[in-house]
């Protein structure tokens, strides 16, 4: 990515980005051992190895690189216009585009076959499932288990056996079971706002002499407090 440590301390902090996604940071220069790779006796070190830090642990098979610019100069000319092209006291005007001069008039933009601006199609992405391994699935709380349950090949009981035709008989002791459910369910529904009401009832009732308690504390407060200052006054009285 660098070919000296020169270029490494200019661009000290600079985000680094890998194909896949894991950000990272230039921190500076590093030394030539790397690794199980000793420096090798004799020779000029070697420059343009750096040290850098990421989010994630990347492969060897990922590219790292950095988004970074370089300041140019560019020169500047100017060719002076000598010869009189228009009238001094007309002011110079630059030339319309097919576009506008379509806009203009109201016409249609008809789309150029030739041109190399098409239009944008963007297919749907489509992402592989998540398989989660087994051995990681184990180590993970219950909370954060998937609740897949397998499939079953076997059909249910009751799409097995046979459907069971009644009875007249047994048909109407059906419907009477059925009739006796309905009134208990109703029964408790209106046990339960029976007692609801009840409830409340006792609940504002306990508010309102928690209130009338409260009040005659104060006041009972307020009569001692009086008393008290009454006796502290005639006793400052006779002293």
């Amino acid at each position: 990515m660098f070919n000296s440590d020169l270029e490494i301390a200019r661009y000290e902090g600079a985000a680094i980005r890998t194909v896949s996604g894991i950000r990272g940071q230039v921190k500076k220069a590093a030394k030539e051992e790397l690794g199980n790779q000793p420096k090798k006796k004799g020779g000029k070190p070697r420059e343009g190895i750096a040290r850098c830090t990421f989010e994630d642990k990347i492969k060897m098979s990922d590219i790292v690189f950095m988004r970074a610019w370089a300041s140019v100069e560019v020169p500047r000319f100017y060719n002076p216009l000598t010869t009189a092209l228009q009238p001094r006291d007309q002011t110079w005007q630059g030339m319309k585009t097919v576009a506008e001069l379509r806009r203009e008039h109201n016409l249609a933009i008809p789309f150029n076959k030739d041109s190399l601006y098409k239009p944008i199609e963007r297919k749907p992405k489509k992402f592989n499932p998540l398989v989660i391994p087994k051995s990681l699935q184990a180590a993970l709380p219950f909370v954060t288990k998937s609740k897949d349950t397998p499939s079953r090949k076997r059909p249910l009981l009751e799409n097995r056996r046979p459907a069971v035709v009644m009875e007249p008989d047994e048909r109407k002791v059906h419907a009477l079971v059925q009739h006796l459910q309905l009134i208990r369910s109703e029964k408790i529904k209106k046990r339960k706002l029976k007692e609801e009401k009840k409830r409340k009832e006792h609940e504002a009732e306990k508010a309102k002499d928690e209130e009338l308690l409260r009040k005659r504390r104060r006041e009972e407060r307020r009569e001692r407090y009086r008393e008290q200052d009454k006796l502290q006054k005639k006793i400052r009285r006779n002293v």
